[in-house]
């Protein structure tokens, strides 16, 4: 079941990883095993890419990787009825688990392509540290750098200091779960001590709770209520979200601060114990809008309370269709 595609490359590069998933691609639609492959290719844009949908072997060809491959491939998922590959990074697979666990995706309509992740990089840190007034021509990534080309101007930057801030505490950045593994394992970055991502969950529960709320107030005020966040979010796949329904009509859409908490509350609450924090929230949000503190803040709820990490047995139950007599119950009044 689980086949290693391209273990004897003889160098940790992007392109041999590439390669990889372009011949895997091809394998796969020439056989009959896949209906179609959902991967990356190239994006009209630098520092973008887009998903790519594959249905004949000789397309295999557009398929690209490389760290600004940031989508998450897996929401497309519940919306094929064939057998679809996919491509997954470490965090997407975590999805795609709890996708199957909660019967949104057959198992046996998947064939999952796993790459090893160095991480994605951020482009609000790359237009930080490159400067608001220089416009981008060119992008090519490697490795370890990225080489920016505009009008009078060539950059290097490392790719470990614009990373985004999700794969800087990745804890698992090899997937969980594949039929095939592009690489070996080798080729991603370390996985993170669970602690380090929630040193500023630590920092922050020390605020006072005043302190927190006005945190947290002024970060949703910003909000234009758009909703890219839920319609990046692999794991919001309601066919109808309750901030859509019109009777009973739950959220006015006059862009109160008192709507835009509930529905960034109530949103938190739908993926608690299944949020990967992969980040796709914050990378879709226009206004720059980063909860992770909320959301992280939850994810480590559930591994104190219950020991749960999510989308990482697909053998698992989901957090919060389980019960155990031992389960704490100290908010119970």
């Amino acid at each position: 079941m689980n086949k290693m595609a391209g273990s004897s490359m003889g160098e940790d590069t992007i392109g041999a990883i590439q390669e990889g998933i372009r011949n895997s691609a091809a394998r796969m639609l020439e056989s009959g095993e896949i209906d179609v492959f959902i991967g990356y290719e190239d994006g009209t844009l630098p520092l973008r890419t887009t998903p790519v949908f594959i249905t004949c072997p000789e397309d295999a060809e557009r398929l690209v990787w490389s760290p600004i491959c940031e989508n998450s491939l897996t929401c497309y998922l519940p919306k094929f009825q064939g057998t679809v590959g996919v491509v997954v990074k470490g965090c997407d697979v975590r999805t795609l688990v709890n996708l199957i666990l909660e019967n949104q995706v057959s198992r046996d309509k998947v064939k999952i392509v796993g790459v090893p992740c160095k991480g994605i990089i951020d482009r609000d840190r790359v237009g930080k540290a490159l400067g608001t007034d220089r416009i981008i021509r060119s992008a090519k990534a490697t490795r370890r750098s990225l080489m920016l080309e505009g009008d009078g101007f060539e950059v290097e930057m490392e790719i470990q200091d614009v990373l985004a801030p999700s794969c800087e505490v990745c804890r698992y950045p090899v997937p969980v779960l594949f039929d095939v593994l592009v690489g070996n394992e080798s080729m991603a970055r370390d996985g993170k001590d669970p602690e380090a991502g929630y040193l500023e969950v630590a920092q922050f529960a020390e605020l006072e709770p005043d302190a927190r709320f006005s945190f947290f107030a002024q970060e949703i005020e910003r909000c234009i209520q758009c909703y890219a966040c839920r319609q990046a979010c692999p794991l919001c796949y309601c066919p109808e979200c309750f901030v859509d329904r019109q009777s009973p009509k739950w959220i006015s859409r006059w862009r109160g601060l008192s709507d835009k908490i509930l529905f960034h509350l109530g949103r938190v609450l739908h993926v608690a114990g299944r949020c990967v924090d992969c980040g796709a929230c914050r990378r879709a949000c226009p206004v720059g809008i980063d909860l992770r503190l909320l959301t992280k803040n939850m994810e480590k709820a559930a591994k104190d309370l219950f020991d749960y990490e999510s989308g990482l047995d697909i053998g698992g139950v989901p957090l919060l269709a389980t019960y155990r007599r031992e389960d704490p119950d100290d908010f119970i009044l």
